[in-house]
């Protein structure tokens, strides 16, 4: 059975520094996750206005053409 949610960054994803301090990367896939309310089934736009159009908030995750892109206005 699929899952209904999105599989995990690969392992070679660096989310903490050799001295286990978070990196950037760690804060920007958390900061996608908790302000999307939409991972899963991502709406389709073509810009961030038409993704507007369609209620994704700003920090909010919407495709185009199978590239997600994070809406940034």
């Amino acid at each position: 059975m699929a899952s209904k949610f999105a599989p995990l960054p690969s392992a070679s994803v660096l989310f903490v520094d050799k001295d286990g301090k978070p990196m950037p990367t760690f804060y920007q896939f958390i900061l996608a996750l908790s302000l999307s309310q939409n991972v899963g089934p991502l709406p389709a736009a073509a810009t961030d206005a038409a993704a507007a159009q369609l209620g994704v908030r700003i920090g909010g995750l919407y495709e185009t053409s199978g590239v997600v892109k994070i809406r940034k206005s």
